[in-house]
């Protein structure tokens, strides 16, 4: 990264560290306990936690593809911006779905194991984009560590919307006899 463009080291921490310790906040403020608070203004937004939900996945796979293909300085900066917008995406997918299960009537067991999930996964993007002036193989193992975060809240809330065994299913119940 040019000394132009170079971000504190303490800034990056915090810049990692507080958006997430803002998810817990919401969590507590915002819980997700099976009452119907609709229609809000705020609970509109947690709508789009749908659509927002497959930036990170799309980001977070892509980002270790690219470090591994391509190691160059060139490379790196695509990388860092990829590893950047997977960190916000993550952060603003969460955001959204915990407005999502407060506004609209949630609860549960398999909602909370998701809640948790979406917030790890944010957790390991943004350590994801904090470790992004280390050594290749600490990078690599944290981006997978992020992979495997966002593949477990995926399918914690691909079952929750889908059903059980999500995405090992078949969509559609065979006709035939």
């Amino acid at each position: 990264m040019s000394e132009r463009n170079a971000i504190n080291t303490w800034l990056r921490l915090f810049l990692a560290i507080a958006p997430n310790l803002l998810l817990f906040a919401g969590m507590s403020f915002l819980p997700a306990d099976g009452q119907v608070r609709g229609p809000a203004v705020i609970s509109i937004f947690g709508n789009f936690h749908i659509l927002a939900l497959h930036l990170p996945i799309a980001f977070l796979l892509i980002v270790p593809l690219f470090e591994l293909l391509d190691n160059t300085e060139a490379a790196q900066i695509g990388t860092r911006r990829l590893c950047m917008a997977g960190a916000v995406s993550a952060w603003i997918a969460a955001t959204l779905g915990i407005i999502y299960g407060h506004f609209n009537g949630f609860e549960g067991a398999e909602l909370e194991t998701h809640l948790y999930a979406g917030i790890g996964t944010s957790c390991w993007a943004s350590i994801s984009w904090y470790c992004l002036h280390k050594s290749r193989m600490v990078r690599l193992i944290v981006q997978f560590t992020a992979i495997v975060a966002v593949l477990f809240a995926a399918h914690s809330g691909g079952e929750m919307v889908h059903g059980e065994d999500f995405p090992l299913k078949p969509a559609k119940a065979s006709t035939q006899k």
